[in-house]
């Protein structure tokens, strides 16, 4: 779910995020609780709506249990109650977990959906982690500009967080040179080396299973750190080599000091990325 279209809303913020929002576009308001079942079905689809309908409407959703006042005056006696706003007024409403269908329906007759390109479509896949959605899309988006290199390089990112890694380098190979030094290009390229870090360790599925079990796992967490590299999450991975400097120094003759500077230098004095993680590691080794 992307916040852009999504946002939670209480007595104090409904009179701006509903009513004046809905002079702009259309408020879809679901009034919803922890305990309700059918809530708990409800809220996921609507999400999805949102997300796929690309501001075409935003999600209003409200706490029933938490705002209980601005419950009783919208007149709300059943969950979930889901009413739509259009003009600073109730346009539609629904009750109950409707089949998706008949909300599509609900929404096609008060809003116009935003077409997104294939470029933005292919985002959102990424983003949710459908990476062979986007995969094809970005072939697609090739093979009408074939020298589109931006998209290649976003094709070669969307394969190494699959963890198609050799596919993604075949990609960055055939490259122009100006295109190699590109971030996500230099991500591709220290793949390897992370990968080649992972020989006969855990998976990473056995790391995360390891450090909820014992948050002290210093070697499970070394190792998740360079699975998040090996998939680009690159933030998580410092996040996670730095825990291992603040509580356990020592480990494996420093060894996450000495990959974070691995990481900081293929990352370049330019990202933000490892320019905070060093001032995060300098504050560290000054305790």
């Amino acid at each position: 779910m992307s916040d852009a279209y999504s946002i939670q809303v209480t007595s104090e913020t409904f009179e701006t995020d509903v009513l004046q929002k809905s002079q702009e576009t259309a408020v879809l308001v679901d009034f919803y609780a922890e305990w309700c079942g059918p809530c708990k079905t409800l809220g996921p689809m609507l999400e999805r709506l949102a997300d796929e309908y690309a501001g075409a409407f935003i999600l209003a959703k409200v706490d029933a249990d938490a705002e209980q006042m601005l419950v009783a005056g919208m007149g709300v006696r059943s969950l979930p109650t889901v009413v739509l706003f259009k003009s600073g007024q109730p346009a539609d409403h629904f009750m109950g977990a409707l089949p998706e269908g008949e909300i599509r329906a609900i929404l096609d007759k008060h809003v116009e959906r935003v077409e997104a390109s294939p470029l933005e479509r292919a985002a959102e896949f990424v983003e949710l982690g459908q990476y062979d959605e986007a995969i094809a899309l970005y072939q697609l988006i090739t093979a009408d500009d074939p020298e589109n290199y931006d998209v290649y390089l976003d094709m070669a990112q969307a394969l190494l967080k699959k963890g198609d890694l050799d596919s993604a380098e075949a990609i960055v190979e055939r490259l122009p040179d100006t295109h190699r030094m590109d971030p996500r290009a230099k991500s591709i390229a220290a793949g390897k080396l992370f990968q080649d870090l992972l020989a006969g360790a855990p998976d990473r599925a056995t790391c995360e299973s390891r450090i909820e079990a014992s948050d002290e796992d210093s070697e499970a967490r070394y190792f998740l750190a360079v699975h998040l590299m090996v998939s680009d999450d690159v933030e998580s991975a410092i996040t996670h080599l730095l825990t291992i400097i603040r509580t356990d120094r020592q480990y494996n003759d420093d060894a996450a000091r000495l990959l974070l500077i691995q990481i900081f230098d293929r990352l370049g004095n330019d990202d933000p990325r490892a320019r905070t993680g060093r001032r995060q590691l300098a504050t560290l080794l000054m305790v």
